[in-house]
């Protein structure tokens, strides 16, 4: 029986945000969803289009080293990154800081996503990086984000973009 999926989603999650997102996709796109523990290297070569999930911290794209690692693999397949972050920060500079090669750069469509946040689930390294970013800024956001305790920017429209991307590009 031939393998009538085209799509899968890769994803790791640290506090559960973008395996939110990695699940809406996989339910709109019918595809298959992985946790990034539970794909093997065979499992990626069965889909035209992949679309990896991974939270930032501190500017560095969790997924960004498998990528690279296994993008000889997957090169010649329809490769979609989103990431998840609090903060807003540029593409370019993300692909920068989290990719050398240049293949890599140009291959990888983007996707920003807004995450999530409940102080009270964060690590305790994590409750530390989060305080002394609210000190180091004091922006009038980050001054009342320390008076939240749960932060929930994750909407379900905002992967419409990413889906309108990957019908277009897979059938």
């Amino acid at each position: 029986m031939p393998y009538d999926k085209k799509i899968a989603i890769v994803y790791k999650t640290k506090y559960g945000c973008t395996m939110k997102y990695a699940g809406w996709l996989a339910i709109k796109l019918n595809a298959d969803l992985y946790e990034i523990s539970d794909v093997g290297r065979w499992d990626l070569l069965k889909y035209k289009t992949i679309i990896f999930g991974s939270p930032i911290y501190n500017s560095k794209i969790y997924l960004g080293d498998y990528l690279e690692e296994k993008y000889h693999i997957i090169k010649n397949k329809n490769i979609v990154l989103f990431c998840v972050s609090m903060n807003l920060q540029s593409k370019e500079d993300i692909v920068e800081y989290n990719f050398e090669d240049e293949e890599i750069k140009k291959k990888i469509k983007l996707f920003f996503l807004q995450g999530c946040i409940n102080f009270n689930d964060l690590s305790r390294i994590d409750k530390a990086k989060f305080k002394k970013n609210i000190n180091k800024n004091k922006s009038f956001e980050m001054v009342n984000l320390e008076k939240c305790v749960n932060i929930d920017r994750n909407n379900k429209r905002t992967i419409t973009p990413i889906i309108n991307y990957v019908l277009n590009k897979t059938y």
